[in-house]
């Protein structure tokens, strides 16, 4: 009689464990709910949920690039003080210990812009961003002396070439309203919509001053997984 008391109380805490990560999932899932094209429009935004969506996906790539190239320029420019503080320490912590994380194949498995406010002069937008990308970490131990001149690959001590990871983020942008959200190019004449791109499409040159650029503030990591 104790044993079944004891598993009807085991089965009544599964079904009551499952039925909060239901719940849990529901309230993300809203938490989450995409802006609407209609919505955009209403605000007078001149660019679609899917464009701004991809934009924000090519910045994030783009700043995962510059952490690994050590463009300090770029980070300076793409992100708050404290996530371009919270990258520099990242970075000199692995030229410490002689290794380097190489982030290749990055690509979208989703990118949703889930928030878009106009506070006064700010733009403040949260996007839902899921990715997959192979990730490991070689050794950059300076070489010996009898190993100079040799040719060698470098040395794999963390992750994986092949295991494709997958990861889900909140990423929190803000920027300061532009007056115009679309710009001739001085150089070439081309109309470009300065809210997706800081250059023009046709010739590429710069057509968006820093304070009118996307800046990351925040980022939250949701969700790992791997392949």
């Amino acid at each position: 009689m104790t044993w079944f008391i004891i598993g009807i109380v085991v089965l009544l805490l599964i079904i009551l464990g499952c039925s909060l990560w239901i719940v849990k999932l529901t309230k993300q899932e809203k938490e989450y709910m995409e802006v609407s094209n209609q919505y955009l429009k209403d605000i007078g935004k001149s660019y679609t949920k899917e464009e701004f969506s991809i934009a924000i996906f090519e910045l994030y790539r783009n700043i995962i690039q510059a952490v690994q190239d050590e463009n300090y320029l770029y980070l300076r420019e793409a992100l708050s003080d404290e996530i371009y503080n919270s990258y520099l320490m990242a970075i000199k912590n692995s030229k410490e210990r002689h290794a380097k994380t190489i982030v290749e194949d990055m690509n979208p498995i989703f990118s949703k812009l889930i928030s878009l406010a106009v506070k006064d002069n700010m733009e403040i937008a949260k996007v839902w961003l899921k990715v997959s990308y192979h990730e490991y970490i070689i050794d950059t131990t300076p070489p010996k002396p009898e190993e100079l001149g040799m040719r060698m690959e470098p040395r794999i001590i963390g992750g994986s070439k092949t295991k494709l990871l997958e990861k889900e983020y909140i990423l929190t942008l803000v920027k300061t309203r532009a007056e115009k959200e679309s710009v001739v190019c001085a150089n070439c004449g081309y109309v470009t919509n300065i809210v997706t791109r800081n250059a023009c499409v046709r010739c590429g040159a710069n057509i968006v001053s820093r304070h009118y650029r996307w800046v990351m503030v925040a980022k939250e990591q949701t969700r790992t997984s791997s392949k």
